[in-house]
């Protein structure tokens, strides 16, 4: 399928429309749908199926699916947030600065 701008859409796992693992938002996004309609359908086929076969099908979804290109691969594995924020920047820099000898006290 190409899109407007004659790029492919390629269907990958969603980096910002997620709860879990981003499946539901990058279906929605592959298909102009939104994502709440997966989610819903995803639930009501795993209550229906009795749990485990709805859990695997999205297990085996969710490794199938490459992740979105614009995120980073696993630090946003379980939503935005996840991933260790990184520490500031604490070093500190001195200008125009004299130095004086100091004499010992005694």
């Amino acid at each position: 399928m190409a899109s407007r701008h004659g790029q492919s859409r390629r269907l990958t796992r969603s980096a910002t429309d997620r709860r879990l693992s981003g499946v539901c938002g990058g279906l929605g996004a592959y298909f102009g749908v939104k994502p709440v309609i997966f989610r819903l359908g995803f639930v009501g086929f795993t209550l229906v199926t009795q749990i485990v076969p709805g859990l695997i099908i999205y297990l085996l979804m969710t490794l199938a699916m490459p992740a979105d290109p614009q995120a980073p691969a696993w630090s946003n594995f379980f939503g935005p947030g996840a991933a260790p924020k990184a520490a500031p920047n604490k070093r500190k820099e001195l200008h125009d600065v004299e130095e004086h000898d100091i004499e010992p006290k005694g």
